[in-house]
């Protein structure tokens, strides 16, 4: 491994290590699985550069999400007053999240791997969906059914209802000229700060691929 390579490498391992603790998820499950996480999000991450067409991005997460449903659990908390919460095998909801928000992280604000992959895959990234989120978007489409109330209890036929109802949405709202990973972002923020706001933030933004006309 060159220099170069070697630096890259290390830059990509940086930066996948702050998407995980961008989740705020890690600490919800056993102690031993941010190594178990951090090895399969590398794993996946590494195939991103090879990726030509939509199918091929869902098959990579797809693949994450049922090893991460699979192999990771809920760490056991114990309460003073209440009784003790078992550890319980973690979600398709906890994964996506994971998932998703890591990814937004690697590819939409540190274009990796690289920014002609960016731009490719941008269209492709979900939008990440939290409690807020799930219950906003419940709230909007009651039509909708979905059951779920925590992203705890949320599986993978309503974690695609969900991506379905933030395609909705973009179109009713924004028309249709931003993707699902910005608009992640824009809910965070206006269902976070408490207002339900939609004036911009001033925030300094990293550039990015222009979203669809």
């Amino acid at each position: 491994m060159s220099p170069n390579e070697e630096a890259e490498s290390i830059k990509a391992s940086n930066v996948i290590d702050m998407a995980m603790t961008f989740t705020a998820m890690i600490r919800l499950f056993e102690k031993d699985s941010k190594e178990k996480i951090s090895d399969q999000l590398h794993k996946s991450f590494r195939q991103l550069s090879r990726v030509s067409n939509h199918q091929e991005y869902e098959q990579i997460h797809s693949e994450f999400c049922n090893w991460f449903a699979g192999r990771i659990s809920t760490a056991r908390k114990t309460f003073k007053n209440k009784p003790e919460k078992p550890s319980r095998p973690a979600s398709y909801g906890h994964a996506a999240k994971v998932f998703d928000i890591s990814v937004k992280v690697y590819v939409h604000y540190c274009h990796l791997p690289d920014s002609k992959t960016t731009v490719m895959l941008l269209p492709f990234l979900h939008g990440a969906i939290d409690n807020p989120i799930m219950n906003f978007l419940k709230s909007k489409y009651p039509l909708a059914r979905i059951k779920a109330k925590t992203i705890a209890t949320l599986e993978i036929l309503e974690y695609k209802a969900l991506q379905d109802l933030i395609t909705e949405h973009i179109q009713e709202e924004f028309q249709g000229k931003i993707f699902p990973v910005q608009y992640d972002d824009i809910m965070w923020h206006r269902l976070n700060r408490g207002d339900g706001s939609k004036k911009p933030l001033k925030v300094q933004r990293p550039g990015r691929p222009a979203a669809p006309a």
